[in-house]
């Protein structure tokens, strides 16, 4: 996971919330551009999870 300044590829930073189908809780975690795709393609392949949202943040 990148920090909160995305300096991992300079792309900005990008907040992702995702819900465990199971629990109904959601989590945030944080990617610059490039490792979100990764992120949301692995959560895809995962029946435990879906992606509530995805934003660009600007700082």
């Amino acid at each position: 996971m990148c920090d909160r300044t995305g300096e991992c590829a300079n792309d900005g930073t990008c907040q992702l919330v995702l819900k465990n189908e199971h629990t109904g809780l959601e989590m945030t975690e944080y990617y610059c551009k490039a490792h979100l795709v990764l992120r949301v393609w692995e959560v895809e392949a995962d029946a435990d999870l879906d992606v509530v949202d995805a934003t660009k943040l600007w700082y």
